[in-house]
């Protein structure tokens, strides 16, 4: 049977895997969303059936959260390829990108095809050899055709004769796809390729070990790491432990041997790591060999009157794993100075870092001066002055960063750290924007240069499509919702640093997004920076789907009353298990030396006292706690964090053999 290469492209008529229905303060809107319209993938070899791609994630959302409308791709004559989408079918407007591969889109632009006001819905390219032509059906029950050489200047419309290409009933798409709204787009062989390996599922396929040869007298040498390959290509050094079965490795004889090993890596951590831990950092000291661990400390009643964020604690561990299990010590709770400064929580999301050679800790806290009314939050900076971490007593409150050179204040909370290149850095959120400036070691309190901001929350799945109560309603363009961009971590490797930072509001619609910058570019120029398309771990990583809800089921209410008043008739509530809203990471390494992200994350199976109506999936609710998952690099040189363990490294590729081939004198 010949392979009919397919791409199906759509927005989606519901958020799949996410139960949006149950976020801390529900929409009540969950079709026809600046969430739901943006751009799915499926893929085809049938032309027929079509598996989703990027685990049911957007591989793109417009900036500025405008909506896809019959999103459809074409060919440009001299190269590349263009999407052109309606805006949301409900105004004489189009959006139009680039790309120069299908996975990364580019140029974003927003056209009106007409003057007279006439909707423009199910746009379509064709290209006839001197110009394209811009196919649609207009609100007003005609058709019609604009032309353009260039996709910057459009000719007025004429009507012909177009109707939008529909998806048949033989042709299945997920059933979360909005089909009315889709369109196929045929592949070539490479560029199907190209599209699975993007956005399939990644999977660990192949030891790579090779034989040894040498002279007869010289010592064979076997290796103390092996590259793990995956189903893209990438490649990830994990650790193996050789069984020599006595064999003598200094003094072999002519001849070949066969040594059995195992490769040694951590493929799957305690589930949670630590409970009622949210904000949770994890560093490994690499003097002592031991890990930090700390989060925002609450515990099962903190939204019953128990208390959270009421001081700083932190464990110690000689593994990852260990952390779980590890004695928690408090190492700082309120204060009064010597000179009558209060030092009071909530303490939020503290950080553990080696700045200036001393273990330190950024956390917010409540400062006031006897000269003060009331305190305030400020990005506070507490020092270590003893070797050992876990001794409250060899801590000190050295004070709070200050504002930067152009008189800016840094954010009051999630403010990290990093060096690099002998420079050292401040990355902060501020007003739901990312934001960056340097530092001396030697003195922290200081910023060293301006602040300079470097993204801002402008895509739909670093939003919450919320209305009401719901959020501050901070977006533009007079959407309802709260944007976000909060919760920065660094991690860098080979030519590319990352900025992973959590999007969206603490329900299941958080997640870690990603910016990313060359090492050798202008970190503080905002243009070195690119925002990733979609998020790296997301709910629909993590949550599976027991019963699907049904979101046309509306009760017809409007008003946003808190948790639970989703808006849906009783009974068409989804059933979710598993975990979701991962979000304020950082990054450790594991025995290997390779990344591991540390994130928290909540479980749809928890409930807690007090964490109701709207503090239900609010700050007080104790219920995120800290998980660890193993990092790869992709193909690209990107990190992807929703690896299986299985995924990460097959059972079947742990046992492995290596080939010693003696040669004689």
């Amino acid at each position: 049977m010949e392979k009919i290469l397919s791409l199906a492209l759509y927005p989606a008529l519901y958020e799949p895997d996410m139960g949006v229905e149950f976020a801390q303060f529900p929409s009540k809107e969950y079709t026809d969303t600046y969430r739901t319209d943006v751009l799915f993938y499926g893929l085809s070899t049938d032309g027929k059936t079509f598996e989703p791609l990027n685990n049911n994630k957007a591989v793109m959302s417009p900036q500025g959260c405008e909506k896809l409308g019959s999103p459809s791709l074409f060919r440009k004559h001299e190269g590349g390829y263009g999407l052109i989408a309606s805006a949301d079918n409900a105004s004489p407007q189009i959006l139009l990108f680039d790309s120069d591969d299908l996975l990364y889109f580019t140029n974003q632009r927003l056209f009106t095809l007409n003057d007279a006001g006439i909707t423009v819905k199910n746009p379509t390219v064709l290209y006839n050899k001197t110009e394209y032509e811009i196919y649609w059906e207009g609100g007003d029950g005609n058709s019609y055709v604009t032309k353009t050489r260039d996709f910057e200047t459009f000719s007025n419309p004429s009507e012909t004769d177009y109707k939008k290409e529909l998806i048949g009933a033989d042709v299945s798409l997920p059933d979360y796809a909005a089909s009315g709204e889709a369109s196929i787009f045929p592949l070539t062989k490479e560029e199907y390729d190209r599209i699975r390996k993007k956005y399939g599922r990644l999977k660990s396929i192949s030891v790579e070990t090779g034989d040894i040869s040498i002279p007869a007298g010289k010592e064979a040498a076997l290796p103390d790491k092996v590259n793990v390959v995956y189903s893209d290509g990438s490649k990830t050094p994990m650790g193996v432990t050789w069984d020599l079965d006595g064999l003598d490795l200094k003094n072999l004889t002519a001849g070949e041997y066969t040594v059995k090993g195992t490769v040694t890596a951590t493929a799957e951590y305690h589930s949670p790591l630590a409970n009622y831990r949210a904000d949770p950092y994890a560093v490994y000291d690499e003097e002592k060999g031991v890990y930090y661990f700390t989060g925002s400390n609450m515990n099962e009643n903190s939204a019953n009157g128990g208390g959270a964020y009421q001081s700083i604690v932190i464990r110690q561990a000689a593994s990852l794993s260990d952390i779980t299990d590890a004695e928690e010590f408090e190492i700082w709770k309120d204060t009064t100075l010597d000179d009558g400064t209060r030092i009071t929580g909530w303490y939020w999301a503290p950080e553990i870092h080696k700045i200036g050679g001393k273990w330190r800790i950024l956390a917010l806290a409540s400062v006031r001066k006897p000269s003060d009314s009331e305190g305030s939050g400020k990005q506070c900076v507490f020092t270590c002055n003893g070797s050992d971490l876990t001794n409250p007593d060899n801590w000190e409150y050295t004070g709070y960063i200050h504002d930067t050179t152009d008189g800016q204040s840094v954010g009051s909370f999630d403010t990290t750290y990093f060096e690099y290149n002998g420079q050292s850095y401040y990355v902060t959120p501020k007003w739901s924007n990312i934001w960056i400036t340097t530092v001396n070691p030697d003195n922290p309190l200081y910023p060293t240069g301006p602040l300079v901001r470097l993204s801002s929350a402008d895509r739909a799945y670093e939003t919450n499509n919320g209305s009401g109560k719901a959020g501050c309603n901070n977006m533009t363009g007079s959407k309802a919702g709260q944007a976000i961009q909060e919760a920065s971590a660094v991690l860098i490797h080979k030519d590319r640093i990352f900025i992973a930072y959590a999007g969206c509001t603490i329900d299941m619609m958080y997640c870690v997004c990603l910016l990313y910058a060359n090492l050798s570019s202008d970190l503080m120029n905002p243009d070195s920076w690119q925002k990733y398309p979609y998020p790296i771990l997301g709910t629909q990583d993590l949550t599976r789907t027991i019963k699907k809800a049904d979101y046309t089921a509306t009760d017809g209410t409007t008003a946003v009353t808190g948790h639970g008043d989703s808006g849906l008739l009783k009974g068409s509530e989804g059933k979710y298990s598993g975990i979701f809203g991962p979000g304020h990471n950082s990054f450790t390494v594991d025995e290997n030396g390779n990344p591991v992200i540390i994130y928290h994350a909540r479980d749809w199976n928890d409930a807690y006292p007090g964490a109701s109506g709207p503090d239900k999936y609010g700050l007080v609710d104790p219920g995120r706690h800290a998980y660890a998952r193993p990092v790869i690099f992709n193909y690209e040189g990107f990190p992807v964090c929703n690896l299986t363990a299985e995924e990460y490294l097959a059972q079947d590729l742990k046992e492995i053999e290596i080939k010693i081939i003696v040669n004689g004198k």
